[in-house]
């Protein structure tokens, strides 16, 4: 068993761009309507447009050391955005919309160690045109979808994380149709095989909405995210 405890998130945009390099479509990096990221954020970002990694509300601008601990929790998202909103973060080297804001604070709530908090997505590439909040099956676009889970799955295999947070709808519809993993026993917190790798899953709403939630909703998912934790320690 390998006693590896952490991987350099370098590991992960090298095989990205490993891949981009192959131009499987059409001698692209991506589909149509798909780009590659023109650069990285230094500050907090979800990954791969920034490390993913956690900071401080006072320090979301600093660079990271760019270590990710394995074995812990990965957040999982749809996609990055569009070229558009991407290009107005380049100036400042960081993000911090509301859904950043939200997400933290579920991991504060839920008593989670921050140092083991990853945070992703499934697709890869920013949308040229359009809205990321808009719903896209990529079953339509086999060789994306194909590309988009041979890097999910890399991505879970390299930092086996114990925990996936599945944040809403569209990123578990994304799950779903990018069929990555196959249920290994269900219940509350079901497992899921990823390749060579089980990790539990724990599906929640998408923490932009969380402003829309009561205090005790919050507390109570809170609560729930907790006991996924809990539970995935244990398998």
């Amino acid at each position: 068993m390998s006693k590896e405890t952490s991987v350099s998130v370098a590991t992960l945009w090298k095989r990205l761009q490993d891949m981009e390099n192959e131009k499987r479509f059409n001698g692209q990096a991506y589909p149509e309507g798909m780009s590659y990221f023109p650069f990285r954020l230094t500050g907090q970002g979800f990954f791969p447009g920034g490390d993913g990694l956690w900071r401080d509300d006072a320090d979301i601008a600093r660079e990271s050391p760019g270590v990710i601990t394995i074995n812990g929790i990965m957040f999982l998202g749809n996609d990055f955005g569009t070229c558009q909103s991407y290009e107005r973060l380049r100036k400042k080297g960081f993000e911090n919309p509301l859904t950043w804001k939200h997400v933290k604070c579920r991991v504060s709530r839920a008593g989670l160690p921050q140092s083991l908090t990853f945070f992703t997505n499934a697709v890869m590439g920013l949308r040229k045109e359009g809205s990321a909040l808009e719903k896209k099956n990529w079953d339509e676009v086999p060789a994306f979808a194909k590309f988009c889970r041979e890097f999910l799955i890399f991505q879970i295999e390299t930092l086996r994380p114990r925990l996936i947070v599945v944040m809403g709808p569209i990123p578990k519809s994304t799950l779903d149709s990018l069929a990555v993993g196959s249920k290994v026993c269900s219940g509350r917190f079901p497992l899921m095989q990823f390749g060579s790798h089980k990790a539990t899953i724990y599906y929640g709403s998408h923490p932009y909405g969380d402003f829309n939630f009561s205090e005790e909703r919050k507390i109570r998912d809170g609560l729930e995210l907790e006991d996924a934790w809990g539970f995935a320690r244990q398998q």
